[in-house]
Formats: C-alpha cells, structure tokens, sequence
C-alpha cells in the first residue's frame, strides 16, 4: 500500500490535483488510518491559515451594504385604533335604536311557532294530496257515466 505525502495532501485540500488523483486519495482514505491521521492535521494546518475574520466589523459592514427599506407611514384608515373606534360607534348605535331586542324578538317568534306547529312527515304530506287527486278523478269519473 502506498502512502501520500504532506504535499499531496495539501494539494487535494487545495482542490489542485486531477479528478482521478483525488479519487485515489479519497479511496485510499477509507482504507488507510495513517493518511486519515495526516490528512486532519493538514486540514487543521489550512484552517489556522485562514484570515482572521473581526466579526463587529463584519456584521456592521454586511449590514450598511443592504438595501434601506422603505418605512411608510399608515394613513388613519389602515390605523388598528380607527378599526376598534368604528366598531364600537356600529355597536352602540346597534344597541340604542334597539336592532339586537328585534332580532330576539324574532327569534323567539320564530322557535314557538317552530315547537307549537306538529310535524307531518313527506310521506304523509304526499299520501294525503294523492288521494285527494284520485277522489277527484273518480268523482269526475262518475259525473261522465
């Protein structure tokens, strides 16, 4: 089994080699804990390379390149306290020209005649108008003999 050197590692952390050496190199990772062991102190060499990011900056720098937005003032119409006032003023003119006692009222009205009236089924109904048509027609029917 062959082994890489620090240098081909490196080269394969900076995506520098061909498409074919870098799947020997990945291959010969999972088979391989000596070169897995080298290849993660390279990785840890290339990470403490890296600049050094000032993240207060950073953020205040990302933050004044976004765009500003717009902050519009609401009109009184589109105002959560216009809404409340303009239903409470519907309410109270409701209640002082009496419209909620003429609903129950109505409804009232409404579920006694519902309750007093008894119930007659369809059927019945049907059955009862079809006789009365089959009496007519047989009393027709005698008037012509």
């Amino acid at each position: 089994m062959r082994h890489f050197n620090n240098e081909e590692w490196r080269s394969y952390i900076n995506d520098k080699l061909s498409e074919t050496t870098c799947e020997e190199l990945e291959d010969h990772l999972f088979s391989c804990d000596q070169c897995l062991e080298v290849y993660m102190k390279m990785l840890d060499r290339q990470a403490e390379e890296l600049p050094v990011i000032d993240y207060t900056s950073f953020t205040d720098e990302i933050i004044a390149e976004l765009p500003q937005k717009m902050v519009r003032n609401k009109t009184l119409y589109q105002r959560t306290l216009f809404h409340y006032a303009v239903a409470a003023v519907i309410t109270l003119t409701l209640m002082t020209t009496g419209f909620f006692q003429t609903i129950m009222g109505v409804i009232t009205t409404v579920e006694v005649s519902s309750i007093s009236k008894p119930q007659q089924s369809v059927s019945n109904s049907l059955m009862e108008k079809s006789l009365a048509l089959f009496e007519i027609i047989d009393i027709k029917h005698k008037e012509g003999q």
